[in-house]
C-alpha cells in the first residue's frame, strides 16, 4: 500500500474512534426574559383614574395578549396593581398571570394607601413558568409619597440557580435614582447566585452616574449593546428613550434581545434569550 494512502486510512479510523464534536453536542438550554411597565392599565391615556373600569380590562387584557405573544419563561412587570380604585378594582397582576400561562408570580407591593374599597395599592412583580422561590420585597422609603422599588426570587435554570429582580426607580432627579441603586446595591451584592436584573430604571446609558450605568458596574452586570439607540422603549418626547433593560450576570450571555412593537403601554416591552457562557 502507498505510504501516502496508508497515513489518509489511519487517520479516517482515529477520526471515527474520537469523542463527539462540538457539531454533535445538544444546543445549550435558554431562558426566555421580558420586562413591561404596565402603566396602571392606562395605556396610551394620559391617566387611569378616569378611564371606566372595562377599559382599564381590556388595556390589562391587551398586555396579557401581548406577553403570551411573546412567550417569555418569566416577565417582569412595573406600575402592577393590585386591587385599585383608580385602576378598575380589579387584580392586574393576578389577571395577567392568568391570561398569559405564568401561574407563578411574586407581586411586591410599594405604595398601598385608603380603606377597604377605597384604595390604592401598586408596586412591582414577577410571573414565571417555574416555580419562583425565597420571594422578598423591598419599598425604597426616602419619604412618605415614595412609591418605588424591587421584588426578588429565585429559579432553577438548567440546574442552576438565578436570582431575579424587578424593578421600578424613580423618575424623578437622578439623585434619587442613585440613593435607590445605593439600596438595592446593598441588598444584593453579598448574593451568592448569578443576578438577572429587569424594569424600569428610568435611566439611559450615558454617563459614568446614571443609575443602569451605576447598577452594571456594581453589581457586575452587563446590557445588550448599551451604547445602541435601536432598543428605546419610551416614545414620550425627544429624543425617544431607552430607560427599561435587562441586565445579566457574566455567567450568563445574551443570545437575542428585541423591543417589542405592541403599543399596549407608554413603554414598550423588552424580551430577551439568555443561556449560560459555555
Amino acid at each position: 500500500m502507498l505510504p501516502g494512502l496508508a497515513a489518509l486510512l489511519v487517520s479516517l479510523f482515529l477520526a471515527g474512534c474520537s469523542g463527539p464534536t462540538d457539531r454533535d453536542k445538544p444546543p445549550a438550554p435558554t431562558l426566555e426574559l421580558a420586562t413591561l411597565n404596565l402603566a396602571h392599565g392606562r395605556a396610551l391615556s394620559a391617566s387611569q383614574f378616569a378611564l371606566p373600569p372595562e377599559t382599564i380590562e381590556a388595556n390589562i387584557d391587551a398586555c396579557a395578549g401581548a406577553i403570551a405573544r411573546a412567550g417569555p419563561d418569566i416577565i417582569a412587570l412595573q406600575e402592577a396593581d393590585a386591587v385599585s380604585v383608580w385602576s378598575g378594582v380589579f387584580h392586574h397582576v393576578r389577571r395577567i398571570a392568568q391570561r398569559s400561562e405564568l401561574p407563578h408570580f411574586h407581586h411586591g407591593i410599594h405604595f398601598d394607601r385608603g380603606i377597604g374599597p377605597i384604595r390604592v395599592a401598586y408596586g412591582t412583580a414577577l410571573l414565571s413558568r417555574r416555580e419562583l422561590r425565597s420571594p422578598t420585597s423591598v419599598r425604597f422609603a426616602f419619604g412618605h409619597l415614595h412609591t418605588k422599588g424591587f421584588v426578588t426570587a429565585r429559579v432553577e435554570f438548567a440546574e442552576r440557580p438565578l436570582l431575579l429582580v424587578s424593578v421600578h426607580l424613580t423618575s424623578g432627579s437622578a439623585g434619587a435614582r442613585r440613593r435607590e441603586v445605593d439600596v438595592m446595591v446593598d441588598k444584593l451584592a453579598s448574593v451568592d447566585v448569578p443576578i438577572v436584573l429587569m424594569g424600569d430604571l428610568n435611566s439611559r446609558w450615558e454617563n459614568e452616574s446614571d443609575a443602569v450605568r451605576l447598577l452594571a458596574k456594581r453589581l457586575g452586570l452587563r446590557a445588550f449593546q448599551p451604547d445602541s439607540a435601536e432598543h428605546f422603549t419610551f416614545r414620550a418626547g425627544h429624543p425617544r428613550k431607552r430607560i427599561d433593560w435587562i441586565l445579566i450576570a457574566p455567567a450568563l450571555e445574551f443570545v437575542q434581545y428585541r423591543t417589542w412593537t405592541d403599543r399596549v403601554s407608554d413603554h414598550l416591552g423588552v424580551s430577551a434569550t439568555i443561556r449560560w457562557v459555555q
